[in-house]
């Protein structure tokens, strides 16, 4: 009887907090530019009732925040793609998420896994992605993630609608 009150108390709390949120972090999907570069593009969202200020370099498009792991699946599974994160030197830019507002950016995938090319057009690589949210909202660490394919087809329909209920 005390595992299940203590697992009705954990996932009680674990919804509240889930609702209690005042930042999101939010994948769109894969964008594919006019070059053919590969983009994963993201966006975070300010659910509180004022504007917060971030650094760009916290940001998970910033200085190396953001955890990616390209694994392939299907008949071309096997070891992730080697990741090499290029030198960037982000400037001391502060930007503005107004109130219940959002800001998106994007992360060079061509640029930090060289072996993309190699997959391109065959929908076989998964993108797994961690975001510590405490660099916008400060205090413990706070983990967020997820796993997106990679042909795109994971992009959120109504981002807008969906975010910070």
């Amino acid at each position: 009887m005390n595992r299940s009150i203590c697992a009705l108390i954990l996932f009680i709390l674990s919804v509240t907090t889930a609702y209690g949120q005042t930042s999101l972090v939010r994948p769109v999907g894969v964008i594919t530019v006019e070059n053919g570069r590969h983009y994963f593009a993201m966006q975070v969202w300010n659910c509180t009732d004022r504007d917060i200020v971030v650094p760009l370099a916290d940001l998970p498009w910033g200085q190396n925040t953001l955890g990616l792991v390209l694994y392939p699946a299907g008949r071309l599974a096997g070891e992730p793609l080697k990741e090499s994160i290029p030198v960037a030197d982000f400037p001391d830019t502060k930007i503005k998420i107004h109130a219940k507002g959002y800001v998106e950016g994007r992360v060079d995938l061509d640029s930090r896994f060289l072996g993309i090319a190699r997959y391109e057009g065959r929908g076989n690589l998964l993108i797994f992605w961690e975001y510590d949210l405490s660099l916008i909202t400060g205090g413990n660490s706070q983990f967020v993630g997820g796993m997106v394919p990679f042909d795109g087809s994971s992009q959120l329909k109504n981002v807008a609608s969906t975010a910070c209920k």
